[in-house]
């Protein structure tokens, strides 16, 4: 029986699924794409991907839109659901699970190395496509699995894991995300040829990575 995935994005931003999409067909996931410009109610699932936004729930940064998208959440993963976030959906997850988020001087893009502090996710262990503004800091009660030097980058709470680094990525994605937000090249070139240099291995770490968190936290 095929189980059914929800995924939440923007239309036309950040709303490629990159390395997660291939994960998810060949795990014979059936996925809908439901948009935040359509204020949606989530339907029922047998997993929520959140992914990235140019929004923010950094402490005063938060408008009533994405406070809308942390109560969502907040009763999805209340009700034993399991969850993926990426990014800002690792961000709204801490939200609403009581952690906090706060704006960064300068937006962080690197190719990065994660501290994986958690034995048995040795996965999230390595170098990884990096982009964001807003640090977290896990919430009360959950798991800190791996961080960066300014954040929590890794952590889950029961049958919900949020992962600040893009595990998705791809060069092209890279690109095109970079295109539609029109930075200049300087800002977003060293990220992207990291990731082409390594595209194989960053897909192929991406997929045992989120085996391992479906087999050992989600599911």
């Amino acid at each position: 029986m095929s189980m059914r995935a929800v995924v939440l994005s923007h239309r036309g931003v950040a709303d490629e699924l990159g390395h997660v999409g291939d994960w998810l067909e060949d795990g014979g996931f059936v996925v809908e794409r439901v948009y935040r410009e359509d204020q949606p109610s989530l339907p029922t699932a047998d997993l929520l991907v959140v992914l990235g936004s140019p929004n923010s729930v950094a402490e005063g940064f938060c408008q009533p839109p994405a406070r809308g998208e942390i109560e969502a959440v907040r009763q999805w993963v209340t009700a034993d659901r399991p969850y993926l976030g990426i990014c800002f959906g690792a961000q709204v997850l801490s939200c609403a699970l009581g952690g906090s988020v706060r704006r960064m001087p300068s937006t962080f893009r690197a190719f990065a190395e994660l501290d994986c502090i958690a034995p048995t996710f040795s996965e999230l262990s390595g170098r990884w496509a990096v982009w964001h503004e807003d640090a977290i800091t896990a919430p009360p009660g959950s798991e800190v699995l791996a961080r960066l030097p300014h954040a929590d980058a890794a952590f889950r709470f029961g049958r919900a894991v949020g992962l600040q680094p893009h595990i998705e990525f791809t060069s092209s994605i890279v690109e095109r995300l970079a295109t539609t937000v029109k930075l200049p090249d300087d800002g977003w070139r060293s990220l992207h040829d990291d990731v082409r240099a390594n595209e194989n291995d960053h897909a192929a770490r991406s997929r045992r990575l989120l085996d391992a968190l479906f087999d050992r936290a989600v599911r």
